[in-house]
């Protein structure tokens, strides 16, 4: 009998909570303050219900502090109500409590939200004239550790920052892969010219085939020697491939300082053993770039000599076919059998390119014919 009456006592009052949680609900879903208040009457430590009544608060122009802090109170390991106390406390002008509501909500939770929050409320901080620069690199690393998804927000917020590109790097970009590929993106996409060596440098040291195709675009903006070798090629030296051993394999190839072989109709590019063959069919355009190379490696103001080994097939003289290096041209001769060619330049820089280009001579028909190239190579002259 005893254990009947406990049973229905049980089930009544599970029935009463459940009746006063259906009230709470229903009063809560009407939204207005009336019935919010009646909803944390009957149901006080629900802290949807304290978050609703926090948010009434601030339209109204009222204090929502209490509420908030109720809900941290119920909350302890909860960081939103940390930030939103520390972000209004911000508002109201007290720096020192918001900072220490934030640091709050980062001691209970340390993902990237309560870091990113840090970063943003100490870059505030410094905007303002508060010496808080190194607090912001600092939480800006630190969330960016965390990150995922889209960066941009976080990239922007650096260059804002600073226009220093080694301050950026060094104190906010974390050696971590996903992160450094996407920073090279981004200054790539920005025009960063200064941020892209070093960015690219730092993600080539992680040595990730599927970072080839984007360090190589980077390679082709900045020409930087050091970033060429971290991809695994030689240093730059004069030409690079001067018998085109394997132009159309690998990923350096039309990258950086290798071959970059134009594709134009009417022409065909073939490998031969140690050399390259240039097929014309006659309707390629009567003026086109064929070839083009980056010689890295060079001293600038000092005088060279470049050198070539050709023949050709089918094609008459003047060939139209020149070699063209800084203001410097060399035209290559028609002939069956392996001929040299040579044409001195004197580079402006440590690097010139290097171009192979047609133009229909006036008075002939378009080329039809073919050309073979081998042992093109730069040499200081005496």
């Amino acid at each position: 009998m005893l254990f009947k009456c406990i049973t229905i006592l049980a089930l009544a009052t599970a029935a009463w909570w459940s009746v006063r949680l259906a009230r709470a609900d229903g009063a809560f879903r009407q939204r207005t303050p009336a019935e919010l208040g009646r909803a944390i009457e009957l149901e006080p430590e629900n802290g949807e219900y304290l978050a609703a009544l926090a948010l009434q608060a601030e339209y109204a122009g009222q204090d929502p502090t209490p509420a908030l802090e109720e809900i941290v109170r119920l909350n302890p390991r909860s960081s939103a109500p940390r930030i939103r106390l520390g972000l209004d406390a911000e508002l109201r002008g007290d720096a020192s409590q918001a900072e220490r509501w934030l640091q709050d909500a980062y001691s209970v939770d340390h993902q990237f939200e309560t870091r990113w929050t840090l970063a943003n409320f100490y870059f505030r901080q410094f905007s303002l004239g508060e010496d808080r620069r190194d607090e912001f690199w600092t939480w800006m690393r630190s969330a960016l550790e965390m990150s995922y998804g889209d960066r941009v927000a976080a990239f922007d917020l650096c260059w804002q920052a600073s226009d220093n590109a080694h301050e950026i790097l060094s104190r906010a970009i974390p050696d971590r892969r996903e992160v450094l590929a996407s920073y090279l993106e981004y200054v790539l996409s920005h025009h960063r010219q200064a941020a892209i060596a070093g960015a690219a440098n730092e993600l080539a040291k992680i040595r990730r085939a599927e970072d080839l195709p984007l360090l190589y675009t980077a390679t082709d903006i900045v020409l930087d020697p050091n970033l060429w070798q971290a991809l695994g090629n030689p240093r730059p030296d004069g030409i690079t491939h001067p018998n085109f051993e394997g132009p159309h394999i690998g990923p350096s190839v039309g990258h950086g300082f290798d071959w970059r072989i134009a594709e134009v109709a009417g022409v065909t590019h073939l490998s031969l053993e140690g050399a390259h063959r240039i097929r014309f069919s006659g309707q390629q355009p009567e003026s086109c770039e064929l070839l083009r190379q980056v010689a890295g490696g060079l001293r600038a103001g000092a005088a060279y000599m470049l050198r070539w080994e050709a023949r050709t097939q089918g094609i008459a003289s003047p060939t139209g076919l020149v070699w063209r290096i800084e203001k410097s041209t060399g035209e290559v001769v028609s002939g069956e059998d392996w001929s040299t060619g040579t044409m001195t330049f004197t580079p402006d820089s440590d690097h010139a390119t290097l171009v192979l280009a047609y133009r229909r001579p006036e008075g002939q028909v378009r080329t039809e014919g073919y050309l073979d190239l081998r042992q093109v190579f730069t040499s200081l002259q005496e």
